[in-house]
């Protein structure tokens, strides 16, 4: 869920039954979970995400298939769509699940905020800008949107390849004429007689 909404960990862990509108497609980041670092453990669900803005992500077929499974697990009383037996996420479980998890596909580990990042990337890739980056993961600053999405040289190599695919496509649509271009050396013997 959190590299499907490119959120925070903590924006997800938190996410509560009254932001989902399954009917709409369309659920709030509204609040986050706030975890004691000391024994990462569950302290309280902060009214609001790290940057204090709500943000708005349209529920996808993969986003609704997560919440109809979690929808078997709801607990009358317990907002939480994401819980243990009716208590809040611990970041530890978090962590152990989402170590496992790399471990058993081979993916060297590393933390779960590189889901925010590669849905930033692929957003930029897909959407073609950092407009689409912003959408995505609700950056304000642009220079934040372009950190979480940096393009590599994979990425300049897939481009140049696309543009010359273009223009090879098209090079033989028109005719290029030569007669609007200039010598520099017919250019000076201009200037100097």
């Amino acid at each position: 869920m959190q590299f499907y909404t490119a959120g925070r960990v903590g924006e997800i862990a938190g996410l509560q039954w009254e932001n989902v509108d399954l009917k709409n497609r369309r659920m709030l980041i509204k609040q986050t979970c706030i975890w004691c670092m000391t024994n990462k453990t569950f302290v309280e669900l902060k009214p609001f995400p790290k940057n204090k803005e709500t943000r708005v992500c349209y529920i996808t077929d993969e986003i609704r298939d997560i919440l109809m499974r979690q929808k078997a697990f709801q607990i009358e009383g317990n907002d939480f769509v994401f819980h243990v037996e009716g208590s809040p996420l611990n970041y530890g479980t978090i962590q152990i699940n989402y170590r496992g998890a790399q471990r058993k596909s081979g993916i060297p580990y590393s933390g779960t905020h590189i889901l925010r990042h590669g849905m930033a990337k692929l957003a930029r890739k897909v959407g073609g800008g950092l407009d689409a980056v912003i959408a995505m993961t609700g950056h304000k600053d642009i220079k934040l949107a372009d950190h979480y999405s940096k393009c590599n040289e994979d990425d300049q190599k897939e481009v140049s390849e696309k543009i010359m695919q273009h223009v090879r496509s098209i090079k033989g649509e028109e005719v290029q004429s030569f007669d609007n271009v200039f010598s520099l050396i017919d250019l000076k013997r201009v200037k100097n007689s």
